[in-house]
């Protein structure tokens, strides 16, 4: 769990305080992590292997389809960070979190930068089994 958390906070460079603190604490790093790797997996994988579809084979729509998983991703991070964050708080009964709407923007960005780079990776791997789309995006 340490390498997802580093992961998520950019190693170090995105440290957000008590966020990141009670993200660790409840466990919510781990679900936001399959989230954000599981998205982009699935919906690369329906785009070349399943539907692999003659109108889907443009650069303009295989970004936003990418720009579309991402933000699905990061708005299903933001709402489980959200979730367990709350709930864990509650539990504990802190009072004085010091946990802002910025805080889960931020990492809202993070997640949608990371799912967005791993549906491109994934599209570079995945495009060669593919028979229309093969040379999408380049």
């Amino acid at each position: 769990m340490g390498i997802i958390t580093e992961f998520f906070e950019l190693f170090g460079a995105a440290y957000l305080g008590d966020f990141s603190k009670f993200m660790f604490q409840s466990g919510a790093y781990t679900t936001c992590f399959y989230f954000t790797v599981g998205i982009p997996l699935l919906v690369t994988f329906v785009y070349y292997i399943l539907l692999d579809h003659i109108l889907l084979a443009q650069v303009r729509k295989w970004t936003i389809v990418g720009a579309v998983s991402a933000a699905v991703a990061a708005v299903v991070c933001m709402s489980i960070a959200y979730q367990r964050i709350k709930g864990f708080t509650f539990m504990q009964n802190i009072t004085d979190a010091d946990v802002t709407s910025a805080d889960v923007l931020s990492f809202g960005f993070i997640v949608f930068v990371y799912a967005a780079l791993l549906y491109v990776v994934l599209s570079v791997v995945l495009k060669s089994f593919s028979s229309r789309c093969r040379n999408i995006p380049f």
